[in-house]
């Protein structure tokens, strides 16, 4: 094994060690094979870390909570230095953010960024589980989130899990849909950005928002 699988391994190892005790390596070595790196692992979603678990045979349960678990304390880290600043959606490190969360995700996936006037960050709302190829913008929902958090601006994600960054018809059609319906309550909508694997399409700067 190369040095950096070897790397791989022993960092999803001492993660898995907990709850998987001696057999942590093992596991750690079939996930590695069955996805192929740790930012698929990484990104995976819950029903496909169960199916490659069957094939592996461990407690499947209890290595998806701790990968789902360590994922979560990682996002939750990454909004927390998120909030109160003013955010570029431009900016590199805004756009990595989005990679990560993103980037790799086997199902369409949903984000809604709020902002201040001033464009600090308030909080982010995230949505998964559509069918495959369709990115569905909760509409109802995003706009009474906002007037709860007192959002007056929005960033919308999405990713393309077919590995294209550019919008479709139907993302095109739904953006124009929810910026009519949030400028008319002076809701800006800022950019909705289109993520596959590390690339992103700005909506905005396509001229389409």
């Amino acid at each position: 094994m190369a040095a950096e699988d070897a790397g791989q391994l022993s960092v999803l190892a001492e993660l898995l060690f907990p709850c998987a005790g001696a057999e942590a390596e093992e596991a750690a070595r079939r996930l590695i094979r069955h996805f192929g790196s740790l930012r698929t692992i990484w990104s995976a979603s819950s029903e496909a870390l169960d199916h490659a678990l069957a094939e592996i045979g461990h407690d499947r349960a209890a290595i998806r909570a701790a990968i789902v678990a360590a994922r979560h304390l990682a996002e939750a880290a990454a909004r927390e230095a998120l909030v109160g600043e003013a955010i570029d959606t431009r900016a590199a490190e805004f756009r990595h953010y989005l990679v990560r969360r993103l980037g790799l995700r086997r199902e369409e996936c949903v984000m809604v960024l709020f902002f201040t006037g001033e464009g600090l960050f308030i909080a982010e709302d995230f949505y998964c589980g559509g069918q495959r190829g369709e990115a569905v913008i909760p509409l109802r929902r995003t706009v009474r989130r906002a007037f709860d958090l007192d959002a007056r601006r929005l960033v919308l994600a999405h990713n393309h899990p077919s590995g294209t960054a550019l919008p479709s018809n139907a993302d095109i059609a739904a953006t124009a849909k929810l910026r009519n319906v949030t400028e008319a309550l002076e809701i800006g909508l800022d950019d909705h950005c289109i993520v596959a694997g590390n690339a992103i399409a700005s909506m905005r700067t396509m001229g389409l928002v």
